[in-house]
């Protein structure tokens, strides 16, 4: 769709219903990148709150920030890069990874958001580094077949996906399980 055609989609949708809404851009997934300038006019309805910027862009959480304000709820979709997001003004992390290591992303998120605090930061790029692997590998193969394979380590889940879907590959489901006794998941 064009930029009005996203932004005609989330008003039909602002529209009919009294709940907040998160926009979610997702250009690897959507083909189509919102621009800041569609994210500012949804803004302005309603029930549009914030988004979940997946574009890996980290200039956008500037971007947005500055064109949205401090109310407009700035998540990234992106766990490699949430440390460097919410240093640039973002409010946390819709994560893949929290999946199978809810505890230690809440923490991270929790020190992340401190950065006026030394320590805390300090924790927050320790935890960081211990989970960089874990985030890498959860994204060698299409989401959400790794993070599943992930979760059955753990006796969360079947690693099951739909087609056309399919299951971790062997090679894949190495580094994942190395990454998480890394991460002391395992």
């Amino acid at each position: 769709p064009t930029q009005e055609g996203l932004y005609q989609h989330y008003k039909a949708i602002n529209d009919n219903c009294g709940i907040p809404i998160i926009i979610y851009n997702i250009p690897s997934r959507s083909v189509i990148d919102m621009s800041v300038d569609t994210m500012a006019k949804l803004y302005e309805l309603k029930n549009i709150v914030g988004v979940k910027d997946a574009t890996g862009d980290l200039e956008r959480a500037t971007q947005e920030k500055e064109k949205m304000g401090d109310e407009f709820l700035l998540l990234t979709g992106e766990d490699a890069s949430a440390l460097d997001f919410n240093l640039r003004g973002g409010m946390g992390c819709i994560s893949v990874t929290a999946n199978v290591a809810p505890k230690l992303c809440a923490e991270f998120q929790d020190a992340s958001l401190s950065i006026n605090n030394n320590n805390l930061l300090a924790k927050a790029k320790s935890i960081n580094e211990k989970l960089m692997p874990l985030h890498k590998s959860l994204f060698i193969e299409s989401n959400p077949s790794p993070v599943k394979y992930a979760a059955s380590l753990l006796k969360l889940s079947s690693e099951d996906v739909r087609l056309p879907l399919v299951k971790t590959t062997d090679p894949t489901k190495k580094i994942v399980k190395a990454a998480m006794v890394s991460a002391g998941l395992l």
